[in-house]
């Protein structure tokens, strides 16, 4: 039996975003490029400046891409954010992509220490497929283990 492994993404999140997830008062991750994400795969999360560390992973549940006015309607309760940020960040955008997180994974790891073993790791500006090498030193290095 071939078992398709999950689809990894390692995005940037603001440090005050990033709380309100592991704090689960924010379980939809905005965005305004559709990922090529299906249910079921996994974000790997980089909390970015000042804390500058990966936080954990989250498992995808649901990707939802919807015209604004209808994605601010069904998102409103989920991302965390008030309707002045969603307009703000959508401004210039017609559609935007929200992204449901199912679990959370957390170990937190700093920017050094992350280096001692990935070498090459790059935060993202915005996200990153990881390729099959880069998913083995995350699983590696956070001790979470896709399966």
């Amino acid at each position: 039996m071939n078992l398709k492994k999950p689809q990894v993404l390692l995005i940037s999140i603001k440090p005050e975003f990033v709380q309100k997830i592991l704090d689960k008062q924010k379980t939809i991750e905005l965005r305004k490029a559709r990922p090529q994400l299906n249910i079921g795969d996994f974000i790997l999360v980089y909390e970015s400046s000042p804390t500058k560390s990966l936080v954990g992973w989250f498992e995808v549940q649901e990707i939802i891409y919807e015209e604004i006015q209808v994605l601010w309607k069904k998102v409103k309760d989920d991302a965390g954010v008030s309707k002045k940020e969603f307009d703000d960040y959508y401004q210039k955008s017609n559609f935007g992509v929200g992204i449901r997180i199912k679990d959370r994974f957390t170990s937190k790891l700093s920017l050094e220490e992350i280096r001692k073993t990935w070498v090459r790791f790059r935060p993202p500006q915005s996200f990153h497929y990881l390729k099959e090498d880069e998913i083995a030193i995350a699983e590696k290095i956070t001790g979470f283990n896709l399966g």
